[in-house]
């Protein structure tokens, strides 16, 4: 994984570039204390999946640029790309297949870094059924999100037939039944099923072929009108992540459970293993890191999506997810 030996010195020059943008930028100015406040809508509840932005606000790296952060939970009805493409809150995350179907769409969304480099969307089953990989699905009912692209894609792929039956968020029918299989995140749903005295097994959608990013994205009028703004508060989530994934992670996780009491610290160690292992946050190899977005990668998901006919036209990646909004040592990396 490549080094980013000059983010230090990415954030002394973001520090100057976000004050001096400030003093022109339309939108966002700084309140009487010098900071500028923006909200971050997450998709789910308080969770170890959102550990660096809560660190980067636990360990000041907001402050330190100039951002006063508030962090909105989400959930079932959170509406994330709605209320950022009103402009309710200034930032929010999802996967970035999301994002770009929306932004064909006509929702005003931009996407200005990457949350995690591998999606924790998986498909969880008992190890008693005897599934081993994506073509024991062939036939098979799964719990999961109508018509979500990931399916199609596998059915495509592997030239499988899955039947849907929706997705209601619940592990009752998981643990009643041990040839059911559902849509998780695998860091989350195997810890409580194992817990029940289940064997899960799981497949990461990622292991695929299908690889959307999982990212950070912002309203595109408020990005273009606040371009140091954005940069600063992508570049402190950045600094956020990889403290958080090295640790430790006190001060996050307690603002996480004053946010969220139904999290343990034995749940968010499960969750923070479970990035770790399966490389998630920074991801493996030459061109991924903490952060980075590579326009060849935004381009394969794009042709996913023309293929599965949820976008009508090829897009301008450049458009949708700039590299502008990154600090300097990843958009070299992002070059080569």
């Amino acid at each position: 994984m490549k080094k980013l030996q000059s983010f230090a010195n990415d954030l002394v020059m973001l520090v100057m570039a976000f004050f001096l943008a400030a003093c022109s930028d339309s939108n966002k100015k700084p309140s009487e204390d010098g900071l500028v406040s923006v909200t971050l809508q997450t998709d789910w509840y308080a969770q170890a999946e959102h550990g660096g932005f809560y660190q980067a606000l636990a360990e000041g790296y907001y402050e330190e640029l100039g951002l006063d952060v508030t962090i909105n939970q989400g959930g079932p009805n959170a509406l994330v790309t709605q209320k950022v493409a009103t402009g309710n809150s200034e930032f929010g995350i999802g996967r970035s297949d999301d994002v770009i179907v929306h932004a064909s769409r006509g929702l005003p969304l931009v996407i200005v870094g990457a949350l995690m480099q591998r999606d924790p969307q998986a498909l969880l089953f008992h190890q008693e059924s005897g599934i081993k990989d994506f073509k024991d699905l062939d036939g098979k009912t799964v719990m999961a999100t109508p018509g979500a692209l990931f399916l199609q894609f596998l059915e495509r792929r592997y030239d499988i037939t899955i039947n849907v039956t929706p997705l209601d968020y619940g592990m009752s029918r998981f643990l009643a039944d041990k040839d059911f299989i559902q849509q998780c995140f695998i860091t989350n749903e195997p810890y409580y099923v194992a817990k029940e005295g289940a064997s899960p097994g799981t497949l990461l959608i990622a292991d695929s072929g299908f690889d959307p990013y999982r990212v950070i994205y912002a309203n595109r009028s408020f990005a273009k009108k606040n371009p140091g703004l954005v940069k600063a508060f992508v570049a402190a989530s950045i600094r956020g992540w990889e403290s958080y994934m090295n640790g430790p992670r006190d001060s996050a996780h307690t603002i996480i459970r004053q946010a969220n009491p139904k999290m343990t610290e034995e749940f968010m160690a499960f969750s923070v293993g479970a990035m770790q292992e399966n490389n998630l946050i920074a991801g493996e190899g030459p061109q991924q890191a903490t952060g980075l977005i590579i326009h060849s990668r935004i381009e394969e998901t794009v042709d996913q999506l023309l293929e599965a006919g949820l976008v009508d036209a090829p897009m301008d990646v450049s458009k949708i997810a700039p590299l502008d909004y990154l600090p300097e040592s990843l958009t070299a990396v992002a070059a080569e």
